[in-house]
């Protein structure tokens, strides 16, 4: 290479054949590579590192999202053997005659997108008699399935232990399929979830946890 670069001028390389011309340029191609080479080792050791580290941090990304989703799971079943609701008797303020379960069922095989649906009230409204004083943190329901979802909006949820004055734990204006919602604990009979605005009421499912 030193020959063919260093001791001709650029106008003896230039009056080479363009076969000559192109098989030097190859060798120095390869030169140059041979050269580069020792200088690009320590970046490949660098770019390994980097791409280790990467799925590393993967690996412990995938491990915390699956450890979520197994406590998410593992909280709902929780919540299924701590619910009170079972127990509780529910009576509607008014009843559609489409369809509706027997308290305190919450599905039966004649309404499957819900369990029970107001007729078009002033406040249509559905209440829980868990028939002693219990604590109670949380509510989770669960809408209408099929369509609707909207028409249930505000939802408001109040607590009595006397059934005459009540007290707002919890308010949804968004619409939502399954809704959880925590508060303070209050020791409780009666949970009613009503609607802050003349309307249908129609839910699939009430959770009331402690």
């Amino acid at each position: 290479m030193r020959s063919e670069l260093l001791d001709h001028s650029f106008v003896e390389f230039a009056e080479l054949s363009p076969n000559r011309q192109a098989a030097a340029a190859e060798r120095l191609q390869a030169f140059a590579a041979r050269l580069i080479d020792p200088l690009s080792a320590p970046q490949r050791a660098q770019e390994r590192a980097w791409v280790a580290r990467l799925q590393l941090v993967l690996a412990g990304v995938v491990v915390l999202i699956g450890l979520g989703l197994v406590g998410k799971y593992l909280k709902e079943r929780y919540d299924l053997t701590q619910d009170l609701a079972p127990t509780a008797s529910w009576k509607a303020s008014s009843l559609y005659p489409e369809c509706w379960c027997e308290s305190p069922a919450q599905s039966c095989e004649s309404c499957p997108n819900f369990f029970f649906h107001t007729q078009h009230e002033e406040h249509p409204n559905i209440v829980f008699d868990l028939h002693r004083i219990q604590p109670l943190s949380a509510i989770v329901v669960e809408n209408r399935r099929d369509c609707c979802s909207d028409r249930g909006l505000p939802l408001i949820v109040e607590v009595s232990s006397d059934e005459q004055n009540w007290k707002i734990v919890a308010k949804r204006r968004d619409e939502f399929a399954t809704w959880r919602e925590s508060f303070p604990t209050e020791h409780v009979r009666w949970v009613r979830l009503s609607v802050g605005k003349p309307g249908f009421l129609h839910l699939a499912a009430v959770r009331l946890l402690p």
